[in-house]
């Protein structure tokens, strides 16, 4: 059902991340998290993916977070 976002969403991934790296010098952040879960009301996931990008933006540290039923983890 899903097999063909995989190459949208790699596109997408790669993008970002040369986004980020071509215009960062000039204070340009762009950064990309991977969902690798199902997202249901209530389960905190929105919560999760929130606290990440805020993260994320504020530190500027990584471009790239993955989330799957593991814990997050930085790629």
């Amino acid at each position: 059902m899903m097999g063909n976002v995989g190459i949208a969403m790699a596109g997408l991934r790669n993008h970002v991340l040369n986004l980020n790296t071509e215009l960062s010098g000039k204070g340009i952040y762009a950064g990309h998290i991977g969902i690798g879960v199902w997202m249901q009301e209530g389960s905190g996931v929105q919560d999760t993916i929130a606290e990440i990008w805020y993260d994320m933006y504020t530190r500027r540290d990584r471009a790239e977070e993955y989330i799957s039923e593991d814990p997050v983890r930085s790629l």
